[in-house]
């Protein structure tokens, strides 16, 4: 019996100058390659974006076309083809208007990803960047959020590091083919990604990375997640193309403000002014998306919050004992309740709250927040 993956790869092959739109609208109405390749013409221009001049070109194209990569590359390299009708094909990435026919992809199953989030920022970032990037993944992951960033030097590096070392899920989206190793300086943070998490791409295996294919790839990069998180990107970031697609795809787009309108951080000023969700804590990210994430993760980050409190040597025992409280849930009217002095109890919250270790809600609710430096 054929391989049905050479008809998912003859497709692929055709996807340079159909176009990801126009393919993903055609795999959206088969969901059968061979159903795809065998389409006539009338039956392509009732997809929306189908003209005649393409449509013909496909009738007439299909049934020559070979397959993008041989099935003995994917298997002596352990590659896995992801098709768009695959359980592991990820949800979130079905949704957009240009989904990717296929994927490529090495190390563990992108199975239970959800939910995922991007992390993105400069390559030539500050050391302050690096430690954010880093301190926000590894809380991230550690609350349960899969993270999603494209393995270049900077942010990214420093993202899928933070969630390595949570011992969270990581996703690496390459713009070249998953058996190339690009950059070459990250091998061995993609060697560890490949252990507990995983690399993909809609590139076939042995694809050099060209300029133009950064910002396709970006697409899956912010297709794959519920939001994207941009820690210092300069005017003419690469970065902004990402948050620019999670916008047009309706999801999220979170910034962490820069100092001073430098210009490492001037594109996510930017992005803030245009309506970006201003945070300067992982906390703020884990509170918006409670809902969704696993209690037992939630239970662990509580944990390991109250672990930072406790070793905290810039507090005494009093504002401790009430950031501890705080970070079990409680309220102004609960701690109230507890005995707590009216008077003392406000002059404490109030001198956390300048000291940027907590924030003011409505409804007599304090949210704990990182300050940051």
């Amino acid at each position: 019996m054929l391989d049905d993956r050479l008809n998912w790869l003859k497709l692929a092959s055709m996807s340079n100058w159909v176009g990801a739109t126009l393919m993903a609208g055609l795999i959206k109405k088969y969901l059968n390659p061979r159903q795809a390749l065998q389409a006539s013409q009338a039956e392509l221009m009732t997809i929306k974006g189908w003209d005649v001049k393409r449509a013909k070109k496909f009738v007439s194209e299909a049934p020559k076309s070979k397959p993008i990569c041989s099935l003995e590359k994917l298997d002596s390299e352990n590659i896995r083809l992801i098709t768009f009708k695959d359980d592991e094909y990820p949800e979130n990435l079905r949704e957009i208007p240009d989904s990717p026919l296929v994927l490529f992809a090495k190390g563990q199953s992108l199975g239970n990803c959800n939910p995922a989030i991007a992390v993105v920022g400069a390559r030539n970032a500050s050391q302050m960047g690096y430690e954010l990037a880093h301190d926000f993944a590894f809380k991230l992951a550690k609350a349960g959020f899969t993270l999603v960033s494209g393995l270049a030097l900077g942010i990214d590096t420093y993202a899928h590091r933070g969630a390595l070392e949570a011992e969270g899920k990581t996703i690496a989206v390459l713009a070249n083919g998953v058996d190339v190793v690009y950059p070459r300086s990250n091998s061995k943070v993609r060697e560890k990604i490949l252990k507990t998490g995983s690399i993909v791409s809609e590139y076939a295996p042995g694809i050099s990375p060209l300029p133009w294919y950064f910002p396709i790839r970006n697409r899956i990069i912010s297709g794959m997640c519920i939001a994207t998180l941009v820690i210092e990107a300069s005017a003419r970031s690469g970065s902004l193309i990402t948050a620019r697609l999670a916008g047009e795809q309706n999801r999220e787009i979170f910034a962490v403000p820069g100092g001073n309108g430098t210009s490492p951080s001037q594109g996510t000023m930017n992005l803030i002014k245009e309506g970006a969700i201003l945070v300067t804590s992982p906390e703020e990210i884990i509170d918006y998306y409670s809902d969704l994430l696993p209690n037992e993760n939630l239970k662990n980050f509580e944990n390991l919050k109250k672990e930072e409190i406790s070793n905290d040597k810039n507090l005494n025992s009093e504002e401790r004992n009430l950031l501890l409280k705080l970070a079990s849930g409680a309220n102004v009217d609960s701690l109230l309740k507890e005995g707590w002095n009216n008077d003392k109890l406000f002059s404490l919250l109030l001198q956390l709250e300048m000291r940027n270790y907590i924030v003011r809600l409505s409804g007599g609710r304090y949210q704990l927040k990182r300050e940051i430096k």
